[in-house]
């Protein structure tokens, strides 16, 4: 999930702002996993700035807990339990200045179960704070994820990043991603949907520029935004879409 981390340093510049002094800046991860390595990793990418936010781990599990309390000892971040809900785990001085929650709603979620624990969640969140939502593949190197922000009347769904290590992916096509839609966009996808429609016009603006010599990744969102596409190369395999009005809820919510 490293393009996440990414995204945060080149993007998310709301997540190293200052707060009150009595205040203690969080970024919660959600979800630890067997291994806590890309907690670490995300760490170690927000750590690059001096007044990168405490990280802290969210986990229901107890040995998963455990576990990543042993692997994050020496790196500064806080591993905590939480009661399985989407209560995060903060203290009375803390405030939370984005989330992180990749692979959590993959399955065992309906739909609106998804929108309603992202919801949840968001709601926690400094205002203007972001919370990252999606799926990734196992080894990182493709993957989709909501781009959700409080605001002052409450939480915005302002665009998705799509994301493809080409190197890795030798046949990729836009269309390769849709197995890493988040939850609640995954069902509805199909023809008249928007996320559907826009999938259509970058997997032709793709098959225009393949032959093109350097980064077609690149290529292919620049030509899309030519034709009208609200789309911003971000970093190597890194693309955001901004559709005027935000992310459109899936047509079965």
């Amino acid at each position: 999930m490293a393009w996440v981390d990414r995204y945060l340093l080149l993007k998310e510049y709301v997540i190293f702002a200052e707060v009150a002094e009595s205040t203690t800046r969080v970024f919660a991860d959600i979800g630890i996993g067997d291994r806590a390595t890309t907690t670490l990793e995300l760490a170690a990418a927000l750590q690059q700035d001096a007044d990168a936010p405490l990280v802290v781990a969210c986990e229901a599990d107890a040995t998963r807990c455990a576990t990543a309390r042993v692997d994050c000892a020496a790196a500064g971040v806080a591993v905590r339990q939480t009661d399985g809900s989407f209560a995060l785990p903060l203290k009375w001085d803390e405030v939370c200045v984005g989330v992180r929650a990749m692979n959590v709603f993959r399955s065992g979620y309906t739909p609106l179960e998804a929108v309603r624990g992202m919801d949840a969640l968001a709601a926690q969140l400094r205002p203007g704070a972001p919370l990252i939502e999606g799926s990734c593949s196992k080894n990182g190197d493709a993957g989709v994820a909501h781009v959700l922000r409080r605001t002052d009347g409450g939480v915005e769904r302002e665009a998705l990043i799509f994301a493809a290590d080409v190197s890795r992916r030798k046949d990729f096509a836009p269309l390769a991603l849709r197995a890493y839609l988040p939850r609640d966009l995954r069902r509805s996808f199909r023809a008249g949907s928007p996320v559907y429609e826009f999938t259509q016009r970058w997997t032709q603006a793709w098959k225009d520029v393949r032959r093109s010599e350097g980064d077609v990744f690149r290529a292919a969102c620049e030509e899309l935004r030519r034709r009208g596409d609200a789309v911003e190369w971000v970093d190597a395999g890194l693309m955001v879409w901004t559709p005027p009005g935000g992310v459109p809820l899936g047509e079965d919510l």
